[in-house]
């Protein structure tokens, strides 16, 4: 019985390590530090967090909760000490961008997209980190909503950045909090049923074994699912034979059209096919 007992506390303390994201804490730990040395260290000290703890979590939801942590982390540096012990060229130069690529919720990349641009007009690492900006953090944005690369399609990217522009996060860490909570919210829901399944291609011709699927789930949604992961579908319009999805959320207003055949594409706002997809058997 008391092995059931303390198993038990166990479970409720880690779920609550995951689901808590101690904010003030950030904030008076990060208000304390007070020369540009210290400041880097705790760049540093981030970097260290991401490499040696994120990249090797393979639980979503702890996962989830260390990159949020280091996205609010970021944020504070920014709002308490400005650009003081920010290295443009050392870890603090490039750990703003691989939070953002390493993080896998989108409604958080857009929230933080802020912190991006702030890098970019400091300047520095941002240059030329992952190919010349902003290939690689547009490509971040885009694998995580629609798992499409853009790389080398350098005629886009005015486009892309201006729609990430035009969406304004009024503030930044309220929104990374609501992100994760809702992420969480969706890890409560169950498979009902699956539409259909394809193999996933990041380009028109670049087909993987891994499969993502059409589901509905226990809240009666359509959701995308892929990568583990599940985005909520919006039905933007219906015909006899297709129809027409957005994913929730996301930034350039590309749809999914399923055919009643099973087909199923992704489609640019000016309606140019971007990927038709293979249907999985």
């Amino acid at each position: 019985m008391k092995k059931h007992i303390l198993i038990l506390i166990t479970f409720l303390l880690v779920s609550f390590i995951y689901s808590q994201i101690p904010i003030e804490e950030y904030r008076t730990e990060i208000e304390k530090l007070e020369t540009e040395k210290q400041i880097n260290a705790y760049w540093n000290k981030l970097h260290k967090i991401d490499q040696e703890i994120l990249l090797s979590t393979s639980n979503s939801k702890k996962y989830d909760s260390i990159s949020i942590s280091n996205m609010i982390k970021t944020v504070l540096i920014f709002d308490c000490h400005g650009t003081k012990g920010y290295n443009r060229h050392g870890f603090s130069g490039f750990l703003p961008i691989i939070t953002l690529s390493h993080n896998q919720i989108g409604l958080s990349q857009i929230a933080y997209w802020a912190i991006i641009e702030k890098c970019k007009e400091i300047g520095g690492v941002i240059d030329g980190f992952g190919g010349k900006y902003p290939a690689y953090e547009l490509e971040s944005v885009s694998i995580t909503f629609y798992n499409y690369s853009v790389f080398n399609q350098e005629e886009k990217y005015p486009w892309l950045l201006n729609k990430l522009s035009e969406i304004k996060t009024e503030n930044i860490i309220e929104t990374l909090i609501k992100s994760f909570e809702y992420q969480n919210e969706l890890r409560k829901l169950k498979i009902v049923s699956v539409l259909n399944s394809w193999y996933l291609q990041t380009s028109q011709n670049r087909k993987e074994e891994e499969k993502f699927s059409i589901v509905k789930m226990s809240d009666n949604n359509l959701y995308l699912k892929q990568h583990g992961r599940i985005q909520k579908l919006e039905l933007v319009q219906a015909k006899e034979k297709t129809k027409k999805y957005l994913i929730e959320n996301e930034p350039f207003g590309w749809n999914y059209v399923y055919g009643e055949d099973g087909s199923l594409c992704l489609i640019d706002n000016q309606h140019n096919e971007l990927i038709r997809y293979t249907l999985a058997k």
